[in-house]
Parts: structure tokens; sequence; C-alpha cells
């Protein structure tokens, strides 16, 4: 599913009203009437039930004119307080329409706050249609700042139109104040800031309607942005005759005295994600950590402590199909030697996922990326802090900036994974939104498994990209069937991996 912005949800109605002959009024028309069937498919008839519409001045609240206009049709509790007089000229037809058909009006400058306060809290049914996406500016009008406030406090329920008022579309920041919707209604594609907190816990549920504007083929748009969802996503073929040989193996770098379990969690992930062969090298006490979880992973003991020619040594002896996972438990002493060992990798044409401390050692040199072999995949999975340290910008600047992501993989040729509750992924030429998971997975620990998860799906013949986008997915659902959330250890998610993967096929 593609994700706009609001610039380009501009250009889409631009191109539908231009090209194909469909006025504003009638998206307009049309965005109205969906949000009255999305309410009455989500909350029931309305004849028992009555209705406030906060209108704004502008489009929105055009749409939100429709609304209260096609809500007479069932019920007579209908009412809209105005906090401004429309001032576009389709807004300004449908709210004279509105009165024709006796609709009542109050405007909140003469009604106050109390009395706003009073109608809202009488409601069963609040309509938000005071700012639409096309809001690029703070709220800071006091009296505005108020009413909002009031609608959070006092609704029974709050429908938003296109996006909660206050939130930004295409960040999903709050704009000053925000409303907090159960449901929100949005036309034609989602915007980024459905997707991205705080925005996407402010929409509620999200429902998307189509108003009548064409297939973005038939637009000739170019959209670079997708939410991740199970159609396109992309599962393994494991033919009936295949074996241990038929796939590639997983070796995971890292681990060390102070970070022993670590790329366990890692080797564990690939061996559940359909790795037939995985390797841990690593210091003595990681490989007796890793034997004692599973006989099955084969460990490369390269002695008490770090030991770089050993590690050179053995990378010489590895087949070119083999897939690296180098940094889980790693930490960042003798970053030198560890660099060295990233750039050996780098020159390899072994696909090479790098995580935690490698991307801390890797952070301390990002332009080695520039030297990597030109045929060869990496992959980045840092979360907001490691990709600080990678950009050499402040957190608040790189969280869910997925355009500094899509930036980054461009300018590195690399696919880079921001893991957070909307985890954001870029090959450099699409940016993906991934929204499955929850706070089960806020775990030290769990960055491991995803790296490992993420090699195991590789290590199978899945193209990198569509390994990257099936793998957080499925992630994000092991994450979902922990039975409290929140309540478990990284360590327990492994358990969840094979029935994600076994969700997902039954989905498609």
């Amino acid at each position: 599913m593609f994700v706009i912005t609001s610039k380009e949800m501009k250009e889409l109605e631009k191109r539908t009203i231009t090209d194909f002959d469909i006025s504003e009024e009638i998206l307009m028309e049309r965005a109205g009437i969906s949000v009255v069937q999305a309410i009455w498919n989500e909350y029931g008839e309305f004849s028992n039930k009555s209705f406030v519409i906060i209108c704004g001045s502008g489009n929105n609240g055009g749409d939100g004119y429709v609304v209260a206009r096609d809500l007479l049709n069932y019920t007579e509790a209908v009412r809209v307080i105005s906090v401004g007089h429309p001032t576009t000229e389709v807004a300004k037809k449908n709210y004279e329409r509105y009165l024709k058909h006796g609709g009542i009006v109050y405007t909140y400058s003469e009604l106050g706050l109390e009395g706003a306060s009073k109608i809202i809290s009488e409601a069963d049914i609040v309509v938000d249609a005071l700012f639409g996406t096309g809001l690029n500016r703070e709220i800071n009008d006091e009296e505005l700042t108020k009413l909002i406030e009031v609608m959070n406090l006092y609704s029974k329920c709050i429908v938003s139109v296109d996006i909660p008022s206050g939130v930004c579309a295409d960040d999903g920041k709050i704009m000053g104040c925000a409303v907090q919707a159960d449901l929100t209604v949005t036309f034609g594609l989602p915007k980024v800031g459905h997707f991205l907190f705080p925005g996407r816990e402010l929409c509620g549920k999200l429902k998307i309607a189509k108003i009548g504007i064409p297939s973005l083929d038939m637009l000739t748009c170019d959209i670079n942005k997708e939410l991740i969802t199970t159609e396109k996503l992309r599962l393994p073929n494991r033919p009936r005759w295949s074996n241990k040989g038929t796939y590639s193996q997983v070796i995971i770098i890292g681990g060390s005295n102070k970070y022993i379990g670590a790329p366990v969690l890692s080797a564990l992930s690939a061996l559940r994600s359909g790795a037939s062969m995985v390797k841990v090298v690593s210091v003595s006490k990681v490989c007796q950590c890793a034997m004692s979880h599973d006989p099955a992973l084969i460990c490369v003991n390269i002695g008490e402590d770090f030991n770089v020619e050993k590690l050179e040594d053995f990378i010489a002896t590895v087949s070119k199909d083999v897939v690296f996972v180098v940094g889980p438990g790693w930490d960042t002493q003798n970053s030198e030697e560890k660099l060295s060992i990233i750039k050996k990798l780098l020159l390899t044409s072994n696909t090479l996922i790098i995580d935690a401390d490698g991307l801390n050692v890797l952070s301390q040199n990002i332009d080695l990326l520039r030297e990597k072999n030109s045929s060869k995949s990496v992959i980045l999975t840092p979360h907001p802090g490691e990709f600080s340290r990678l950009t050499k910008k402040s957190l608040e600047k790189v969280k869910q900036n997925y355009e500094l992501v899509h930036e980054f993989s461009k300018e590195y040729g690399v696919i880079t994974v921001l893991k957070d509750a909307t985890s954001i992924v870029s090959d450099g030429k699409k940016i993906y939104f991934n929204i499955t998971g929850n706070t089960s997975l806020s775990k030290a620990g769990s960055g491991d498994i995803l790296s490992g998860l993420l090699a195991g799906l590789i290590s199978q013949h899945l193209e990198p990209v569509e390994a990257v986008k099936t793998g957080v997915y499925v992630f994000g659902l092991a994450g979902e069937m922990v039975p409290v959330e929140g309540m478990n250890s990284a360590f327990s998610i492994l358990n969840y991996i094979p029935e994600a993967f076994k969700r997902l096929r039954e989905s498609k």
C-alpha cells in the first residue's frame, strides 16, 4: 500500500481534477459521505445517536459540512460548531447546502468554551473537521487550543476527518496540540503521519476511503513510500528435495566476555527462520553458551579474548555464498582491529548484516562503506541511537526521519533498517514503513534476534530487500504473539518466530 505526504496528496487531487474532469466539489462530496459510511460501519445505525461536527474554515471543514448534511438523512440530532466562516468556494457551497437542509450551526466565538463544552459532552459522536492534512503551522491560538482540549476531555467518541486535527501529515508530530481520535477516516491513500508516532497513536483506528481519485498507474505518479503489508511479502521457496547444502550458511561474528548472549540470540533466530547451518565465531564463553542452548549450532572458538588474526584467517576460508552477521555483543574495545574486520568483510562478495556494536565501531569510520564490493549487499540495522552515531546527527533529528534513512541508504549504497515502534526501511530507492509489533520487542536482545532472522531469510535465497521487508514484518508478528504484552524476555520471542511465519503463509 502506497503512503503519501500532504504535498503528494495535493498533487493527486490536482491531477484528478485537471486530467480526469472530476471536480473538487465531487471529491468533497464523496469524502464527506465516506466518513458517514465509515461511522455507520464502525458504530452502527444512527437513529439513537447524536452528533456534533466541529468545522474549521478550510476544506476539512467543508468535508465536515457534507458529513453533517448527510447525517440529517438519518437523524435530526446533528449540530455543527463552526470556528470560522468557510474561506474556500467549495467549503462555502457545502456550508450553504447544510443550512438549506435545515442544519443548525453554532459559532464557537458566540458559544464560548463553556457552551461548546456542554454541546460536545452531550453528543454521542463528535466529528473533528477542524484541520486536515494541509496544516503546516503550529496551532498557537489559545481559543482553538482550549477547544481541542475540551474535545479530548469531554467527547464520548471522536471521529477525525482525514487526520486528527493538529497532527502533521508528513511526520506524525503534534503541531502545538492535537485531537485524540477513536477513528480516523482518510481519503485516497494513507499519509505518513498516520503511521509515525505520536500521530499513529492519535489516529485510533484508521480507515481508508476511496473517493474517486484514480489509481497511481493511471495518474502516472511516482510515489516511493509504502506500508509493508502481507500482499507483497515474499516467503522462501523450500523445495521438497532440498537439503542443507541447498541453502547458504549463516555466520555470526560477535560476542565478547562482556556480552555473551547476543550472538547466541542471533544464531538461534537464524535457525528458527529457516537457515540450514549457523556458525558462531566468538570467544570461548560465547561458544560454551551457544552449545548449551542448541548443539545444532557450530562454534568457531577464537580463544579467551578477541583475536583479530584468527578472525581474519577464518574469513579467508569462507565461501562466497555465506551470509555474515557482524556486531551482536561485540563491544567497542579493540575498535581499530574490529574496523579492519568490517573492512575485510565489506571487500568480500558475501551479503553482510551489520548490527549492534558493529554499527558503533563502523560509526568511527562510516566511509568504509564506500569501499565495499560493488556487487555486495550490506544491511545496517540501527536503532535511533546507533543511527545518530552513524550520521553524526542528534537523536531528535534522526528519530522517525524517513527522508534521512532514504538519503543515507542512497549515499552509501546500503539497505537501512531504522528500528523503532514504526520501523523504517530503505534501499535508497524506496521507503517502507512497518507497523507490526508492540512493546514486547522493547527488550535487550531483540535487535540481535532481528539480525539473525534477516540472515536466515537471505540464506534461503530471498533478495535482500525482500528478506528485510518480510523479516521486520514477521518479527513484529512474533512480538504480538506474546500472551501478555511486555511480560517477556527477548529470548521468549524466538519461540514465536515459526508460528509468525505460519500465520503469514496462511494469510497469503
